[in-house]
């Protein structure tokens, strides 16, 4: 990646005049020979979009450059570049050194400044990362990673406790009139993930989540909107040992492949091609083993200085008698064998998973951006190719300086950025796998139900609350209006009217029942007699209708006496006459015009049986009724 300009004082004073903050601050490591340079959005637009939300920054940690780029949220659901930074590594001798991670807590700080709410996501190697598109039965849901593991086991065996395993679950698809469930599963070495965890752990900034450059740049596709970029895209990169091509539909990754042919390869070819134009002995080259290695840098130098964003070779340098034409001519073969695999890889794509045809193929390399090598890729396959430029994204906060940045820098922040726009809901996560988000899914749901209940309960209490406050309004309503009619009357109620009108009420109560005690005995045979039957003779009665009272005792009465109530009942004896076989229903009837009268209640059959009577046979019956009155 080319060196990052540096902000000229004219640059600065223009945007002292556009009001935006130029960061002058020294850096707090001591190292000159760090190539670095951090720009933001302009000033008004960065201090809107901070307020908004939770900053998103993503960490590209490249063999040579740490690279940041921090992202916000909006309220519109769309994300807006903050800024970013890139600097160079080329001074640490280990990554996993105590300088190394010092190095990254001073730059990330310095970086994101004050803001409390980060979202930190690094980017680990995607060559230590297996990724895989299957096609498994539709089993359900807690057998899928199972059915998974053991699939992946059928190919390519791994231990469980070495290899951490996650999957995306692309859709539901049908084949030989089966359905299937169409997948992306990945497996990573456990020990590289927690040692990643590890490092932002030590420096008190634990990370949200770590993924891979295929997802970073499923984000862009699925985030921003991009020209072009519709139905089947790839994305080739071209790397140093290795390249990948990685295949989206619809914004989603659905299939990667490694390659192994890189740059390597290319520069063995042009070191043909300048040993077989050097002047040199080619034993010189090879003395100790040390110009050897400085040949093999000097080529390497030879075919990045392809790219008009690198440095310019000086008479010094290998290959500098060598045209464009002949270099790129010395690669071609080298870039051929890549182009071949991509071809076989999309042929597997379309003839055997049975998807739709690429339509354009994004070209990016280790090596600084050169469009010939972009353009051959896309002739040989017969498609469109061209470089993933931020540019051409519509990304707010990215135009007002993009354009001072060579397009090899722009596209070499493509997996940082990837990066920032990451979430949970739609970025595989190392660090939050297909369980987590199992168990916050079932989290959420009970939560949601419990909130959902709580609001029922809410309203179901507010529509009491205004019921009632209704009720008590009308009451209110219709005591006005009874005080009014009260004041109409003349002479007026008062407690004492009220207290003789309520004695006298009770006096008559207490007479009325004194009479009614001593004319019970009649009003129950009189009762009796019209509700028995012809064809039932009673022959013996017996009534418990308490002590009888004087006329005047009823007005006597102790308060306490008057309160008990004594158990009033009546013991008939009869016969019932007529044929034998009506007999019991004929009783039967006598008892329930009995119940249906309001003086009586609770009758019991104390006897009932059959007896002989002169020349007929009866039903001899005693039965006990309670009285109800007391």
């Amino acid at each position: 990646m080319s060196r990052f300009k540096e902000t000229t004082s004219t640059e600065k004073l223009l945007d002292f005049i556009r009001n935006k903050k130029v960061d002058t601050a020294p850096p707090s490591l001591d190292v000159s020979d760090i190539d670095s340079q951090e720009k933001e959005a302009p000033g008004a637009s960065f201090k809107t979009v901070s307020e908004k939300g939770p900053v998103n920054v993503g960490i590209d940690i490249s063999h040579e450059y740490l690279t940041l780029v921090k992202t916000t949220k909006l309220a519109d659901k769309s994300w807006a570049f903050l800024g970013y930074k890139s600097i160079s590594l080329t001074h640490i001798n280990s990554k996993k050194s105590a300088e190394f991670i010092n190095f990254i807590k001073s730059e990330l700080y310095n970086f994101f400044g004050t803001d409390k709410d980060v979202n930190l996501w690094a980017n680990m190697s995607a060559a230590r990362v297996n990724v895989r598109h299957l096609k498994i039965p539709k089993v359900p849901k807690n057998q899928i990673e199972n059915t998974i593991s053991w699939a992946i086991k059928k190919e390519t065996p791994f231990d469980d406790k070495d290899t951490s395993l996650d999957f995306e679950i692309l859709g539901e698809i049908t084949e030989e009139n089966l359905p299937k469930l169409s997948v992306i599963a990945f497996t990573a070495p456990t020990d590289e993930v927690k040692e990643t965890k590890k490092i932002f752990s030590e420096i008190g900034l634990p990370l949200t989540g770590i993924s891979i450059a295929p997802f970073a740049v499923q984000n862009i596709l699925k985030i921003i909107q991009i020209p072009a970029h519709e139905g089947t895209v790839a994305c080739l990169f071209i790397g140093n040992d290795f390249s990948r091509i990685d295949i989206y539909a619809d914004g989603k990754l659905v299939m990667t492949r490694g390659i192994r042919a890189g740059i390597k390869s290319m520069i063995e070819a042009l070191m043909e091609k300048v040993s077989d134009e050097s002047e040199e002995p080619e034993e010189l080259y090879e003395m100790e083993g040390t110009r050897s290695m400085a040949m093999v840098q000097g080529v390497r130098k030879a075919l990045l200085s392809l790219s008009p964003d690198s440095p310019p070779l000086t008479e010094k340098d290998i290959g500098f008698t060598l045209t464009e034409e002949e270099k790129f001519k010395a690669i071609t073969l080298s870039l051929e064998r890549v182009v071949r695999q991509v071809e076989r890889t999309f042929e597997y794509y379309t003839t055997t998973l049975k998807y739709d045809r690429v339509d354009r193929i994004y070209v990016s390399s280790v090596m600084n951006v050169y469009m010939p090598i972009v353009k051959y890729v896309g002739d040989q396959l017969g498609i469109e190719s061209d470089v993933l430029d931020p540019v051409k994204f519509q990304l707010h906060g990215f135009e007002g300086y993009a354009e001072k940045i060579c397009v090899s820098d722009r596209v070499a922040l493509i997996p940082a950025l990837g990066l920032a726009l990451s979430d949970n809901e739609y970025t595989p996560n190392l660090l939050f796998r297909f369980k987590d988000k199992e168990k916050l899914a079932n989290t959420l749901r009970i939560t949601n139900a419990v909130f959902a209940f709580l609001i029922l309960v809410a309203l179901i209490c507010g529509s009491v609350f205004f019921y009632q406050s209704l009720i008590i309004n009308q009451k209110k309503a219709a005591i006005v209006k009874l005080e009014g009619r009260l004041l109409q009357y003349e002479p007026r109620a008062d407690q004492s009217t009220i207290s003789r009108m309520v004695d006298g009420l009770k006096q008559q109560q207490r007479i009325s029942k004194a009479y009614g005690e001593r004319y019970l005995g009649m009003a129950v045979i009189s009762e009796l007699s019209s509700l028995t039957p012809a064809n039932i003779r009673l022959i013996n009665l017996k009534a418990n209708l308490g002590s009888a009272a004087p006329d005047e005792e009823p007005l006597k009465k102790d308060k306490k006496e008057a309160g008990k109530s004594e158990v009033k009942n009546l013991t008939l004896e009869g016969l019932v006459f007529g044929d034998r076989g009506a007999l019991e229903s004929s009783l039967g009837s006598f008892i329930m015009k009995l119940k249906e009268s309001p003086m009586f209640r609770q009758i019991s059959i104390q006897k009932n049986s059959i007896e002989p009577f002169r020349r007929d046979d009866v039903l001899h019956f005693i039965i006990e009724i309670k009285l109800a009155v007391s």
